[in-house]
């Protein structure tokens, strides 16, 4: 959807095209584009002309003699081309505008989410739609009145920047680009915010906003504003539409979540979320240290639930074990699972190790965002496979446990050395490597227990601070 700098640069690119221009004829296209009588806008606005064109927020303001006014709010995939009189309308044209010069203003709308309203000079802003908008970044002058309207509300600062009621102009890429800038992460409940967070998130959202007008705006995916217009902001954007790229601060990799819905990227180590719920994910090769990290936080009275644990309970359930039996041809005896009979079967067979993660992965998936809709302030999952099952995106804290292959191999060995071939061979599909930079927490388990411990308490005592 075009922001502010995208309707910015296209009012910029509107007014030479339509100033001075008389209107000699209007024909509404599809009807649901005008709001209000169809009729009434096309009659009070013939032979009227063009004195300027203004905006505010994602809204154009179109000023015309004898004090008319045309609201317009493109959306998704509205834009306007200048046409000369005998071509052939755009595309999706759904309302043109025909000129005294001898051309023509096609609002072309392939989504048809875009509409144009009439009003008038003294009433314009009294419409609901601009009376309801919030200050655009720029005239923001004291934070103390958007702390006192978020100060209740705990949804997602990145939703509270979204709504356009409090602030106006910012929409999904620049709130991205704002947040990173500003070190605040996008899950963060808006009335946690500090006065000097939203300091800086005014002033990077004014840089940002500034930046992107002086570039004419971005032009992303699908959007493109309009004939002539060619956003390169896009070549400087540092966050937004990056995820798995590295943060040129920290070196960690974007993560990608949903946010209200919204596509969001941002840094795990620059962007700490502050306030409850925190999700964390302990996640690490075999025999690495997972079981003790996870039983740590356990023993400081934090929820906790292992991946594996819910495995062997659906390995105990017989509808799983028949599936299992039919779809690698398998015969268990006791109407469960026997693990030595499929891992010395997956042992023989290894590409088939994928068809059954395919199968069990959305089952362990379930449990744990059951576990997840606890109330508890932070809550911890031991997941061996995060990264292969997808499931990152559920935590807001991801601790990876490094830890040498030569201690990893003397510690599998000793746990069960029947096991340690199948195991050894776990770890060679394991994507725990190329997926370290996505880690918050980066914890090596190569030196003594105590340590180790003590560097999980650490971190334990942070989260707490955090999940205020």
């Amino acid at each position: 959807m075009p922001e502010l700098p995208e309707v910015e640069t296209v009012k910029n690119v509107l007014i030479p095209i339509v100033k001075g221009q008389k209107i000699v004829k209007i024909d509404v296209l599809r009807r649901s584009t005008i709001e209000g009588d169809e009729n009434e806008f096309i009659s009070n606005l013939q032979n009227e002309s063009f004195l300027d064109v203004s905006r505010i927020g994602k809204y154009l303001i179109f000023h015309l003699t004898n004090n008319k006014v045309i609201i317009s709010h493109l959306r998704m995939e509205g834009k306007y081309y200048e046409l000369l009189e005998k071509d052939d309308n755009s595309k999706y044209a759904r309302v043109v505008f025909h000129l005294d010069n001898g051309h023509k203003l096609c609002y072309d709308d392939s989504r048809c989410f875009g509409i144009l309203k009439l009003s008038s000079e003294s009433e314009y802003k009294d419409e609901e739609m601009i009376k309801k908008l919030g200050p655009e970044p720029f005239y923001v002058k004291d934070v103390k009145t958007l702390m006192n309207k978020v100060k209740k509300i705990r949804k997602p600062i990145k939703t509270a920047l979204l709504d356009q009621t409090l602030i106006t102009g910012l929409g999904n890429i620049y709130v991205d680009e704002t947040l990173f800038a500003s070190k605040v992460h996008p899950l963060t409940p808006a009335c946690l915010v500090s006065k000097a967070e939203w300091e800086l998130i005014i002033k990077n959202a004014q840089d940002i906003l500034n930046d992107a007008i002086k570039a004419g705006g971005s032009t992303i995916k699908s959007y493109h504003p309009g004939k002539d217009i060619d956003g390169n902001f896009q070549t400087r954007l540092k966050v937004y539409g990056k995820a798995g790229e590295s943060c040129p601060r920290c070196g960690a990799t974007y993560r990608f979540i949903k946010v209200g819905g919204r596509g969001t990227t941002f840094c795990p180590i620059c962007q700490k979320k502050i306030g409850a719920p925190i999700n964390v994910a302990i996640t690490g090769k075999i025999a690495s240290g997972k079981s003790l990290a996870t039983s740590t936080f356990a023993k400081q009275g934090i929820p906790t639930l292992s991946s594996d644990e819910i495995v062997k309970e659906l390995y105990l359930k017989e509808d799983i074990a028949n599936k299992i039996e039919k779809m690698f041809s398998l015969k268990f005896p006791n109407k469960a699972v026997d693990k030595d009979i499929l891992r010395n079967y997956l042992l023989t067979q290894p590409k088939d190790k994928r068809k059954l993660e395919r199968f069990i992965h959305p089952l362990v998936a379930k449990e744990i965002k059951n576990f997840l809709t606890r109330k508890d302030p932070i809550k911890v999952v031991e997941v061996p496979l995060l990264f292969e099952s997808k499931l990152d995106s559920l935590f807001d804290v991801i601790i990876v446990i490094d830890i040498s292959e030569k201690k990893q191999n003397e510690l599998i060995n000793n746990r069960d050395k029947e096991k340690a071939l199948y195991l050894k061979e776990i770890n060679k599909t394991n994507k725990i490597d190329e997926n370290k930079n996505k880690a918050s927490y980066l914890i090596s388990n190569n030196s003594h227990k105590e340590e180790f411990i003590n560097n999980i308490i650490k971190i334990i005592t942070e989260l707490k601070r955090q999940a205020i």
